[in-house]
């Protein structure tokens, strides 16, 4: 308790110098030039122009500050080295690209996120009355500190924790608390190879994303994040990227630090990226999964592709995603597959709207065994994106079916709004849950409806450190749940707030 009162001070006293460094920009940006604060417009109706034909892209000039992103080793601060402390008009930048030495060939720079999150939950596994609600806070930090252009050492720890103890029996959930640890803390050392590749070998424990993290995610959604540790190199030459990793997930202890390089599972593979074209990006992976758990013991392959872009000369855009998986449980051989697809158009309309159609599927065993060697095995993926954010249903034995809109009323304001209907891929399998547990076992039951699910949000983006959201979802149970035990329709919503620097 002492622990977690500490750490809700820190969070409360990095919001308030968020907050009270610039009061104006909760409401309002502010002038890069004069200094005053500009009043937010409503999105006008756009000047759009159709996607253009299929042209080899361009080198991207760095900019400064660059965005900020999901995992933050990946932001290029270099660029920042050359504006001058006292030009650095946001707060923030004064920490990033601060010269160690005069030259600055040893420097660092300094970031992280708090974030606070609402959830309450009605008819909690379709019982009624089953009702809980909790409050989430998640502090992180890091520093990056580069040694001229060759070498860097990135640090980031974590903290995250629940307010009120959970109501329900099982206490707080896996992904809820982790009082204190490292998230990423590695080594990397990158430079030329061959005259022509730029190329990084990095170890230590780093997070991993991959794709439209359908199969590799940090999982951001959760309050803890996903992390590994292991070992890698990556090299690129212009659109060619790839990476090359070994690694063991890391198993989460809420009050400890977590162990390293433990544990019985080795994750290790290979990802291909070409990014030749503006109209078309694809992706190639080879995973390997080899989980020892007694209950679970098997060595799981999966090979795959991914390809997203836009139609030129159109308003339409599309993603598709295959795998499958292929290895041993014990006692059978696995065979297992998955594919994913959304169409989206963007119409150059007033609110400059997005429509999305998807597709789901992810095989079941036809069997029903217990080995389920013809489940899809999601790997460690990020369902909540996908698949509802109720976070009920996992991409394992599943049909779904997605509709969505997006609308932007003002540039800072966006509504979004969700439908999805899921559907057993195979009637012998049962349903399952995120993260991967059985939510209904098959039971002789033959009706493929789950359920379906709407979900509604709304995001505003005070400015370019703060963010608020308000979500809402309705799960409507289907035949297979009404038929096979308590059926009552669950209610989830939540509300939070993100600061990122």
């Amino acid at each position: 308790m002492r622990t977690f009162i500490l750490t809700a001070g820190l969070c409360v006293l990095v919001g308030l110098v968020l907050v009270g460094t610039a009061p104006e920009a909760l409401a309002d940006d502010i002038c890069g030039c004069c200094g005053q604060p500009v009043k937010a417009k409503p999105a006008k109706c756009p000047e759009c122009k159709p996607y253009p034909c299929c042209e080899c892209t361009k080198p991207k000039k760095p900019k400064c500050p660059p965005k900020y992103n999901n995992r933050r080793f990946l932001e290029n601060w270099r660029p920042c080295l050359c504006v001058p402390y006292c030009e650095k008009g946001d707060w923030s930048d004064r920490l990033k690209a601060m010269r160690l030495t005069k030259r600055g060939n040893i420097w660092v720079d300094v970031g992280g996120q708090v974030r606070f999150r609402f959830e309450s939950f009605n008819n909690v596994g379709f019982s009624q009355p089953n009702d809980d609600s909790w409050m989430l806070a998640r502090v992180r930090l890091h520093t990056d500190i580069h040694f001229g252009d060759h070498l860097r050492v990135f640090i980031e720890g974590i903290y995250a924790d629940q307010v009120e103890n959970r109501v329900l029996p099982g206490g707080p959930r896996a992904i809820d608390i982790n009082q204190g640890d490292l998230q990423n803390a590695f080594v990397e050392a990158k430079g030329p190879v061959f005259g022509c590749y730029e190329a990084g070998v990095y170890g230590g424990r780093r997070e991993l994303q991959f794709g439209k993290q359908r199969l590799v995610s940090p999982l951001d959604w959760a309050n803890t994040r996903r992390t590994f540790d292991g070992a890698g190199v990556w090299a690129k030459r212009g659109e060619h990227h790839v990476d090359a990793f070994i690694s063991w997930p890391v198993v989460v202890r809420r009050n400890q630090l977590d162990e390293w390089f433990v544990g019985d599972r080795l994750f290790w593979g290979l990802n291909y990226k070409n990014t030749r074209l503006t109209c078309v990006t694809w992706e190639g992976y080879f995973y390997t999964l080899n989980d020892n758990r007694n209950a679970t013991s098997q060595d799981r392959y999966t090979v795959g592709g991914l390809v997203y872009g836009k139609i030129p000369n159109t308003r339409f855009n599309y993603e598709a995603e295959g795998a499958y998986q292929f290895g041993h449980v014990p006692g059978d051989t696995i065979s297992a597959g998955m594919f994913s697809g959304v169409f989206g158009w963007s119409p150059c309309i007033a609110w400059t709207p997005r429509f999305e159609l998807g597709l789901d599927y992810a095989s079941g065993d036809p069997n029903g065994s217990p080995t389920q060697a013809g489940t899809f095995n999601p790997l460690f993926d990020l369902a909540h994106k996908y698949l509802g954010h109720a976070d009920l249903i996992a991409r394992k034995n599943l049909l779904a079916g997605q509709v969505a809109m997006h609308l932007h009323p003002t540039s800072k304001l966006t509504l979004s709004v969700w439908w999805h209907a899921f559907f057993r891929a195979n009637t012998a399998d049962a349903a399952y849950r995120v993260p991967g547990a059985v939510l209904r076992a098959a039971g002789g039951n033959t009706s493929r409806d789950i359920g379906s699910e709407i979900d509604l949000m709304l995001k505003y983006k005070v400015d370019r450190h703060w963010t608020v959201a308000f979500e809402y979802a309705h799960f409507f149970t289907g035949d297979f749940i009404n038929q096979t035990g308590p059926s009552a329709d669950t209610d989830f919503w939540w509300v939070g707030a993100t600061g990122t620097f």
